[in-house]
């Protein structure tokens, strides 16, 4: 609790009108979101249904053709991201909290510790989901540490890497926008 007390006097109080507007785009996305998800388990369970009924495994050559309902997941967990932070970025909104609200130049520092936080999480999920994986499949005897742990250093990096890009460049343009909509009501 006292983090989170802490993180609070940090970042400052929050804007209202920024938080309305947010949690707009937010539920734009839930829905987008909630949307594919079920089309998603529909799909699934009609490949389930047909192959039942055809007396078709799909562990096989013709499994391997189909659009897996688990990619048709990832697609629509990447467009309902990426249209809610299209909405935001366009309405020039940098965050909820006054703090980042107000920002005239990227805040780095906040940049960089969000990228070793995104960072650090797909290090601890990449290595102990592969570990669970591996144990499951092949034993704990045959476990590759090492080479699992390699492999969350590597999402480490790329995380660390993508967040910062990404993160900085919506701070980048939702400042643009935001500024260019000050200069369209000072007209």
């Amino acid at each position: 609790m006292n983090l989170v007390k802490r993180w609070n006097e940090y970042m400052g109080p929050k804007d209202e009108r920024l938080e309305a507007v947010s949690n707009r785009y937010a539920k734009v996305g839930f829905m987008i979101l909630l949307f594919g998800s079920v089309i998603c388990c529909y799909y699934g369970m009609m490949l389930d249904q047909v192959a039942l009924t055809t007396d078709t495994a799909l562990a096989t050559a013709v499994g391997e053709r189909l659009l897996d309902p688990i990619q048709l997941q990832f697609g629509a967990i990447v467009v309902a991201c990426f249209v809610s932070l299209y909405l935001e970025t366009r309405s020039g909104i940098t965050g909820d909290r006054m703090r980042l609200a107000t920002v005239d130049k990227v805040p780095w520092d906040y940049v960089a510790v969000l990228s070793v936080l995104t960072g650090a999480l797909l290090l601890v999920l990449t290595t102990g989901l592969r570990i669970a994986a591996e144990v499951q499949i092949v034993g704990v005897e045959n476990v590759t540490w090492a080479g699992d742990v390699a492999m969350g250093v590597v999402y480490f990096v790329m995380g660390f890497g993508l967040a910062m890009g990404f993160v900085g460049l919506q701070f980048h343009s939702a400042i643009k926008r935001r500024q260019e909509l000050e200069r369209e009501l000072e007209e």
